[in-house]
């Protein structure tokens, strides 16, 4: 065979092959929309988020996977979307783990009382071998890919700063519908009053509640500045957010596209804490110029702070967590805290 009729035979193969391997990738990956519920607002972080993981997964896809979201509780608030997921209704959310502790009680671990000092801390313990145990811990009907940042918990009322332990006696607090934080307030002297997030403005506004507790970045989003005076940066809850998807969705998915997600996922974790991060110092000073009282807790208040949830902790450890893992998540923390000095 001369060199002129092996160029040609290589011109025709080549193309073939190409065209083969083209329509075997494109048939790993399929047209699909996911819909992506959560409760918070269009300009929040989990909304940041979604729209960075959806930019990702279409980019990865080449425009066959598409992500829709529908914030602000347009499809239920978060046990709803929870359920939803499970039958297969929804597709994806991102809430804060502790709300699963009703189907799998290692996750609040998460929801400790002043367990993290840190963003470093917290990144660092998820991220490693502990977070990542418990991300295969998810409850039946969900597969967890990543998580996200939703930042310190602060509380705000409409009566008076929180400066001192003292300062909480009586205070009727909304919380998240979490034991470990109804124990946790409740154990600092405040009524916790659990209520879906749906409700919180209007119980504010209508003062059947005197407060509520959520990171700063939240209590500016949905406006609370406007029916709460004071905000008390006493940091008290670290919360993660963790990405769910439904397994019935899951299922149905082959390997290539839930490798696209996954990485997608974590592609999307460093963006996603860092625009909460930087949307909490923003919107400190945006509640002060709407007129909030902010003030900080003196270092010694919250150690007398920590000091009275010790107890509660144990008991949470003890009876609704599993001393095992706490034990671990605790070892796992000395261990990032003698490695940072």
């Amino acid at each position: 065979m001369n060199a002129s009729v092996s160029a040609l035979l290589c011109c025709l193969v080549l193309p073939v092959f190409m065209v083969g391997s083209i329509a075997a990738n494109g048939a790993e990956i399929r047209e699909r929309t996911f819909r992506f519920s959560h409760v918070q607002p269009k300009e929040s972080h989990f909304e940041a988020g979604v729209q960075k993981f959806a930019e990702l997964v279409s980019q990865k896809s080449n425009k066959k996977i598409t992500i829709k979201s529908f914030p602000a509780a347009m499809l239920g608030g978060d046990m709803q979307t929870v359920q939803a997921l499970r039958s297969g209704t929804i597709d994806m959310t991102v809430l804060p783990p502790g709300l699963l502790v009703g189907l799998s009680k290692e996750f609040a671990v998460f929801d400790l009382p002043f367990l993290f000092n840190n963003f470093q801390e917290a990144d660092e313990l998820l991220d490693g071998k502990v977070g990542q145990k418990l991300m295969e811990k998810a409850p039946p009907g969900l597969v967890g890919l990543v998580y996200w940042d939703h930042g310190f918990r602060n509380v705000s009322n409409s009566k008076r700063p929180i400066a001192r332990l003292e300062d909480f006696q009586g205070l009727k607090i909304r919380v998240s519908q979490s034991p470990m934080i109804i124990e946790s307030i409740g154990g600092l002297g405040s009524n916790p009053l659990p209520m879906p997030f749906t409700e919180v403005y209007t119980s504010l506004e209508t003062k059947a509640v005197d407060g509520q507790e959520n990171p700063t970045a939240v209590f500016e989003s949905n406006k609370f500045y406007e029916v709460q005076k004071y905000l008390s940066l006493t940091r008290h809850q670290y919360n993660p957010l963790i990405v769910l998807v439904s397994k019935k969705i899951w299922d149905q998915l082959n390997d290539d596209e839930r490798k696209l997600l996954r990485e997608a996922a974590d592609e999307t974790r460093n963006y996603q804490r860092q625009v909460s991060r930087d949307m909490e110092k923003k919107a400190l000073e945006l509640v002060k110029a709407k007129g909030a009282i902010v003030n900080d807790v003196p270092p010694q208040e919250v150690e007398r702070m920590r000091a009275k949830l010790t107890a509660v902790s144990e008991k949470l450890a003890r009876e609704q967590i599993g001393e095992a893992i706490v034990k671990e998540v605790y070892a796992e923390l000395e261990r990032i805290r003698a490695t940072s000095k």
